[in-house]
């Protein structure tokens, strides 16, 4: 586990400087930023990311909530990130740890109405 006083080390796992979010030159391939750059993937991976830290008063973490037209870049992008391409694993996995995850649809509006065409067989 990482210190969190360590940020030199932390920086370089996520690829850019906390203190103002900075993009790190030569940052190694294992850098979160390199493992889900958006741009980087074909077809382009293009997400909307937000995180929240929460807290319990005993424990704490970050819930993770990403937005996009399909599933397809989630997919792209959790492979990179685990090493499913080429056995480079996200160096964010050395100080994080992933205890659930879900994916949840939200249909399209046209006219007004909920455009339930997807779910057509």
């Amino acid at each position: 586990m990482i210190r969190l006083q360590d940020r030199k080390l932390r920086n370089k796992h996520g690829g850019r400087r906390r203190s103002d979010n900075k993009e790190l030159t030569g940052a190694p391939r294992s850098a979160h930023v390199k493992r889900t750059a958006q741009e980087s993937f074909s077809p382009e991976a293009f997400i909307l990311r937000r995180s929240m830290p929460w807290t319990d008063g005993a424990a704490g973490g970050l819930n993770f909530v990403a937005f996009g037209k399909s599933f397809d870049a989630f997919e792209a992008q959790l492979k990179r990130m685990v090493g499913a391409e080429d056995d480079i694993t996200d160096a964010l996995f050395k100080f994080t740890r992933p205890v659930t995850g879900s994916y949840f649809w939200c249909p399209p509006v046209a006219k007004g109405r909920l455009d339930l065409r997807a779910l057509a067989f």
